[in-house]
C-alpha cells in the first residue's frame, strides 16, 4: 500500500463517532418510549411506566451530557485558514468549535497518544488536534489507532508549517 502524503487543503471530520453514540441514545429512548406506550395502553402497568419513565430521564440525562461533552467537527484547512463547521445531528448542534481561523492562529499540530491498560479494554488510540494560541479552540482533526495519529499529525505539521508535538495521556 502506497503512503499518501497529506495536501492542502485537507477535509476533516471527526463527528462520526459522536454522531453514532448519539444515535444509540436517540434508539434506545425510542424502545423505551415503545414500551411506556405499551405499559399504558396494552398491560396497562403503571408501575412499568412508571419504572420506563425512570429509565427515559436517566437516558436523556446522559444523552444531553454526551451531546454537551463529545466533540466533533467538520471542515476544511486550508494554505491560510481553518474553517470549521459545528457538526448537527437532528438538528442539534455538536460540541466543539466553529468559525473561520488564520493559520497563525495555530502554536502547533499536537497528537494525544492515548495508552490504554491491563485494567481497561480497548487499544490504543490517538487524537490529532491543531493546538490553538490563546483565545483559538483546539480543533479535534483526527481519531486514529495503532500510531498512525503520529504519521497524520507530522503530515500535517509539514503541510501547514507548523511544529509538531505530542502527548501521551492516560486512558
Amino acid at each position: 500500500m502506497a503512503v499518501v502524503a497529506i495536501t492542502l487543503p485537507y477535509q476533516f471530520d471527526t463527528s462520526g463517532v459522536v454522531k453514532l453514540i448519539l444515535r444509540g441514545v436517540l434508539g434506545l429512548l425510542l424502545v423505551v418510549l415503545v414500551g411506556i406506550l405499551y405499559s399504558l395502553l396494552v398491560s396497562q402497568s403503571i408501575a412499568a411506566a412508571i419504572q420506563l419513565l425512570l429509565v427515559t430521564a436517566v437516558a436523556t440525562y446522559f444523552g444531553s451530557l454526551f451531546l454537551r461533552n463529545l466533540t466533533g467537527s467538520l471542515g476544511t484547512i486550508t494554505a491560510d485558514a481553518v474553517v470549521v463547521q459545528p457538526g448537527l445531528l437532528y438538528g442539534f448542534r455538536l460540541a466543539g468549535p466553529a468559525g473561520r481561523f488564520p493559520i497563525i492562529q495555530f502554536q502547533a499540530v499536537r497528537v494525544e497518544r492515548i495508552r490504554t491498560t491491563i485494567d481497561v479494554p480497548g487499544r490504543p488510540h490517538e487524537r490529532v488536534y491543531l493546538a490553538g494560541k490563546d483565545g483559538t479552540p483546539d480543533i479535534l482533526i483526527a481519531r486514529t489507532a495503532l500510531d498512525a495519529g503520529r504519521t497524520v499529525g507530522n503530515e500535517l505539521a509539514s503541510a501547514m508549517k507548523l511544529p509538531y508535538a505530542e502527548q501521551l495521556l492516560p486512558y
